[in-house]
């Protein structure tokens, strides 16, 4: 249809030429033949010559214009679909700095994938700290089915499914047809059963780790190319350093908040035990200056019972003490920083 538009202006010129010589035979007949006199043949010679001239001018110059235009309509869409990625890009970093959430960011952010790569659904798979399973969720794209927040969906094995094959091989990864997977990978018959034609996963890698993908999905078949892959990259590369981001700011929390409990414990046995040591010295004075039996055999009780108590405190003391230690070769081994400044250094990875 684009072809035929841009050939419209040659055709008219031509059309025009030959409804021309239409017209001018007819009048010829009219006039009862062809004029036999050599200079009127001449001169209608050389009237056609020029306007063929011109006709074939006048067409070669469109045809260079109608390059020119659609190199320029190339241009201009690539600027456009450039424009379009980095604003979704600009809006994703703008959601995510003010929600810690990367999943209710994914909720809002769904509508802007899906005008760079046409859908009917996003969706987005997590992995698990155990690297055995994705928890998924899906975005609706269209506004009449837009959900306010994310909500949790199908849980996954890392077996037997494309989002488990991709974040293995870690390469982006086309489905033309996913009725021809459903039999062999639970996912595509999940989304087979749903109604779905082909897909799009992209692994989201950072660090060189894999921590989920992100799924575009399309009722129609062959919605996809390798082409639709380039063009998320970067928004996939921005959801996987947010994604790790998130991790170590729960991991962190985790580890400060274990690191403020063993802390209290340390410092509660100490001033429990201080106590206790107080109480059996208190003990063996009353013992020595009371000879009572009876008051010597309580006063052996009360000494055993706290000294007990002040075993049981050692114990707390060493076990808060092992658990903290375990917590900071955990978070070291993690590259999470010792403190909130941390996070905006970067991390040695020498050696």
């Amino acid at each position: 249809m684009a072809r035929r538009d841009r050939l419209a202006p040659i055709w008219v010129i031509w059309g025009l030429v030959a409804l021309f010589g239409a017209i001018e035979t007819v009048a010829w007949f009219a006039a009862g033949g062809i004029p036999r006199r050599p200079g009127v043949v001449a001169q209608v010679l050389t009237a056609w010559i020029v306007m063929i001239t011109l006709a074939s001018i006048a067409s070669r110059r469109m045809g260079t214009m109608a390059q020119r235009i659609r190199a320029h309509e190339t241009t201009h869409q690539a600027t456009l679909n450039e424009l379009e990625q980095l604003q979704t890009q600009n809006a994703i970093l703008e959601i995510i700095a003010r929600s810690v959430d990367v999943t209710l960011a994914f909720q809002a952010l769904a509508s802007r994938i899906a005008r760079l790569v046409p859908c009917d659904r996003v969706g987005l798979a997590l992995l698990s700290e155990d690297g055995q399973e994705f928890q998924t969720f899906t975005a609706r794209v269209q506004e009449d089915e837009h959900r306010n927040r994310p909500r949790p969906e199908v849980v996954f094995k890392v077996e037997q499914t494309l989002i488990g094959s991709v974040v293995r091989s870690r390469e982006p990864l086309t489905v033309p047809d996913v009725a021809q997977l459903a039999p062999d990978f639970l996912d595509a018959n999940v989304l087979h059963s749903a109604g779905f034609g082909s897909a799009l996963i992209m692994p989201l890698i950072s660090k060189g780790r894999a921590v989920g993908t992100l799924n575009l999905v399309s009722r129609g078949k062959d919605a996809y190319e390798p082409a639709h892959a380039a063009v998320i990259q970067s928004i996939a590369e921005i959801f996987a350093v947010a994604i790790t981001a998130q991790h170590l700011q729960m991991a962190f929390a985790r580890q400060r908040s274990t690191e403020a409990m063993s802390e209290v414990t340390l410092s509660v046995a100490t001033e429990i035990n201080s106590a206790l040591q107080t109480i059996i010295g208190h003990c063996d004075l009353l013992e020595r200056g009371y000879p009572d039996p009876d008051l010597q055999r309580d006063l052996a009780t009360v000494v055993r019972q706290a000294q007990r108590i002040a075993g049981l405190l050692d114990k707390m003391r060493n076990a808060a003490s092992d658990r903290l230690q375990e917590v900071e070769t955990a978070a070291s081994q993690a590259g999470i920083p010792s403190s909130p400044e941390g996070f905006g250094e970067p991390q040695d990875t020498a050696g």
